[in-house]
């Protein structure tokens, strides 16, 4: 099962065509995540360095989000 976590440690990693292949899947499951309205962008990430940037900002900024821990 694919989760959205492991897309986003696959952009951070810059690894873009799992992250595509995950994306796909997840798409095909949840058509109404964010995830699935990015896929389309992760497929061009690899030939795209515009693609790749903003992919790369909306990855950090998912992992923070992930990662906030209320005080």
């Amino acid at each position: 099962m694919v989760t959205e976590t492991m897309i986003v440690i696959a952009l951070r990693q810059k690894n873009w065509e799992a992250a595509a292949e995950m994306a796909h899947e997840l798409a095909g499951k949840k058509p109404e995540s964010e995830i699935a309205k990015i896929a389309p962008t992760i497929e061009k990430a690899e030939k795209s360095p515009d693609a790749a940037w903003l992919l790369s900002i909306f990855s950090e900024i998912k992992w923070r989000e992930m990662n906030e821990v209320e005080i």
